[in-house]
């Protein structure tokens, strides 16, 4: 039995993640500064607790689990697993391309995606998808981290 290839992940670039980031530690922090300047006086108070708790625990909490999705799709031998949530065997995928800055996936069938995930994907959204864009799902480039084009051969390659 031979080794079967590598899995293709596409993921969203982390680097605006890591940004907003800083963001919020400097936004909390600064919020700690506010509290300690005068932590006897009310707004201080109001003004520090809010900057922690949204920046600081919001932020925080939101950032992990931005993170933690931040893989679009990876096709292994299975299919392709889209948000690591909802597989898509090989057998209802029709074809992979780029539709000016998206990259697009047509299945041969909705059935499989709506069994999936009936409450995240309906027949009526994939069609209006469809028409709008020759595509059933998109993703844009800009939440690739590669170009279309380069994401669509390299899903293309993967497929047995």
């Amino acid at each position: 039995m031979s080794p079967s290839a590598p899995p293709v992940r596409i993921v969203t670039p982390r680097g605006r993640l890591i940004g907003l980031a800083v963001f919020c530690a400097l936004v909390a922090a600064m919020g700690v500064v506010v509290y300690a300047v005068s932590p006897t006086t009310p707004l201080n108070i109001i003004v520090g607790a809010a900057a922690v708790g949204v920046c600081g625990v919001g932020g925080g909490f939101s950032l992990v689990g931005q993170f933690r999705r931040s893989t679009l799709l990876v096709a292994d031998d299975d299919g392709v697993r889209i948000e690591g949530r909802v597989m898509v065997p090989w057998s209802a995928i029709d074809r992979f391309g780029a539709a000016g800055s998206a990259l697009g996936i047509r299945l041969r069938s909705y059935q499989a995606l709506t069994d999936a995930a009936p409450k995240v994907y309906a027949d009526d959204q994939l069609r209006a998808t469809r028409a709008a864009s020759g595509w059933d799902l998109t993703w844009e480039e800009r939440l690739l981290d590669r170009p279309a084009k380069d994401a669509a051969a390299a899903l293309r390659t993967r497929r047995p």
